[in-house]
């Protein structure tokens, strides 16, 4: 064999790799390295930090729940909004015992979000109260929803109507 056919062959197998290469990902699904969910709550002007500092006792006051979905796979989600003091506690591994005051249940498809108008209200005054939102994951191998160990929280002043 002659270089001149050996560097056309090498030349014909770096082409033919090329094509390989760009034609094949976009045929190949996508691959999601670390699956996860997004769980933000967002003020009343759907604004992060535009969260309201002070409610009267039973008055409405609103929000947003934004739930994005990138598990690679339909999710069922359960979003559970609970009120508890100052010295209620929540982590990573235990939801926050305190009462919960509103559930939400939403089916999302893979790489698919939605967001939802809340409208809440607190029944029982106190200084330094924290609102917070739980997200669970519907669990076949269980039948149930299982705390995912996602949470968000921010702090309000509850006051007694005047």
């Amino acid at each position: 064999m002659t270089i001149d056919k050996q560097i056309s062959y090498v030349i014909m197998l770096v082409i033919l790799s090329l094509g390989v290469l760009t034609a094949v990902p976009p045929i190949l699904p996508e691959r999601v390295v670390e699956p996860f969910t997004e769980l933000v709550v967002l003020g009343p002007n759907m604004k992060l930090g535009d969260y309201p500092e002070e409610v009267e006792v039973g008055e409405p006051f609103t929000l947003f729940l934004y739930l994005g979905n990138h598990e690679s796979r339909v999710m069922y989600y359960r979003t559970l909004v609970k009120f508890g003091s100052e010295l209620s506690f929540a982590s990573e591994t235990e939801p926050m015992d305190a009462p919960v005051i509103a559930s939400y249940d939403h089916v999302i498809l893979n790489d698919d979000s939605v967001t939802r108008q809340l409208s809440l209200s607190a029944d029982t005054a106190g200084s330094n109260r924290r609102l917070v939102f739980e997200l669970y994951k519907y669990d076949e191998s269980v039948d149930d929803f299982v705390y995912s160990g996602e949470w968000v929280q921010f702090w309000m002043n509850v006051t007694s109507p005047a």
